[in-house]
């Protein structure tokens, strides 16, 4: 069979021969050719799928400098295109409050159904740092707010500049309430930091003929920023006056009289978490006088106490950490410590009670934790509101207590 098939192939005409080698020779063509399209095609998809990831990225860039624009009109400022480092950080400072806003109430949300206990951590001073940079990276923000901030003709290292260091901490204790702030965000654990919006940090310092001069640390102008005003959750605390008990259907009730009032008013900052979603905020009373009914002010000496007595509110938290090398420094001292544990535990049971609707298994659901003795305080003030404000038993008062409150030295 071999050897006529040999024959035939021999002996085949040389037209034949040479039209069957072209038709060959065009199908080797056309698969090439085929090849070549697919393969111009393949390139050229993995082209365009290069091109599309830098504009994804890109528009990004895009949503948030629009952000950034809205944020700059709504401060008033005239010329979005060629805004000041000091208006770009306002507004950045603004974006990234909103944008944790958002998730700060899924992330309670989450919590609050997922029945998750929550740790309320009280300290007299949290050593912050400048939260511009650290923000920026936990919301992923870094990259495109240093692209951003050039094409309004600054930088990120500019704007950074413009934030100063919030005077609500110093040493070893404020540094390590912030950090296990920021430990317990990163874990995704539930918890709020409880302290006081100081006006004024410990002092500045400035050398003047080779000498140590000390100035006031006023913070609050430039440092205030990342606050969160909430007065709808302002509190009362009451300081000295007269107690009168009497007995109701063999229940003792307590009446205080004559009492100086003062408003604590609430101011959050929040704490963003790495590479999750949790974010958690720090509490900071502030205190104000508080005016009952409609004074006549228009008498100088009408005018003179009102003024008294707000300065005297204010007082509390107007400086952090106030000399007690004398007598009125050590009640100064005392006075902020009672005000931060009673606001805050009139917050915490709050709160509870707008989640629950009672105040059953309160021990069970919240870790109320002090660090160092300063909070002390939350010990009796705890017991006195169970007993005063819900009626609780002194031994029942007590079983919460006890196995609601921990300390830190």
């Amino acid at each position: 069979m071999k050897k006529n098939q040999t024959k035939e192939t021999a002996q085949m005409p040389v037209e034949a021969s040479e039209t069957k080698e072209k038709n060959v020779k065009k199908e080797a063509v056309g698969e090439k050719g085929k090849k070549a399209k697919a393969s111009s095609k393949a390139t050229t998809g993995a082209k365009a799928s290069s091109k599309e990831k830098p504009s994804s990225e890109k528009s990004g860039a895009q949503l948030l400098k629009k952000e950034i624009e809205t944020r700059l009109q709504m401060h008033g400022v005239a010329d979005v295109s060629a805004p000041s480092a000091q208006q770009l950080y306002r507004a950045c400072v603004a974006v990234m409050k909103g944008r944790m806003t958002e998730k700060r109430e899924t992330f309670k949300r989450r919590t609050n159904k997922a029945g998750a206990k929550k740790v309320c951590y009280l300290c007299m001073a949290f050593l912050l740092g400048r939260s511009f940079r650290n923000n920026a990276d936990t919301l992923g923000l870094y990259g495109d707010l240093c692209t951003v901030l050039e094409e309004f003709g600054s930088s990120f290292d500019d704007v950074y500049a413009c934030e100063v260091d919030p005077g609500l901490g110093n040493g070893g204790l404020g540094r390590l309430a912030a950090c296990f702030m920021d430990s317990l965000t990163a874990q995704s654990y539930a918890a709020n930091g409880y302290s006081l919006c100081y006006e004024n940090g410990l002092f500045r310092q400035r050398l003047v003929d080779g000498e140590q001069v000390e100035l006031p640390d006023i913070w609050m102008p430039e440092g205030g920023a990342w606050l969160v005003p909430r007065p709808e959750r302002a509190v009362s605390v009451r300081f000295g006056g007269q107690i009168k008990e009497s007995w109701e259907n063999g229940e003792l009730r307590i009446e205080n009289t004559e009492y100086d009032e003062v408003r604590a008013v609430p101011y959050d900052v929040m704490i963003a978490g790495p590479e999750t979603d949790a974010v958690n905020t720090i509490r900071l009373w502030k205190a104000k006088n508080i005016q009952h009914g409609v004074e006549n002010l228009t008498s100088q000496g009408t005018y003179i106490k009102a003024m008294e007595a707000s300065a005297n509110a204010e007082e509390i938290t107007r400086q952090l950490y106030p000399p007690d090398n004398y007598d009125e420094g050590k009640l100064l001292r005392l006075t902020q410590q009672y005000f931060l544990v009673s606001a805050s535990l009139q917050s915490i049971i709050s709160d509870y009670f707008a989640v629950s609707g009672t105040l059953s298994g309160f021990e069970n659901r919240v870790a109320i934790h002090i660090n160092d003795t300063h909070p002390a305080l939350v010990i009796p003030e705890m017991m006195r509101l169970l007993m005063d404000v819900y009626s609780y038993s002194w031994d029942n008062a007590w079983r919460v207590v006890t196995r609601t409150v921990s300390y830190t030295n």
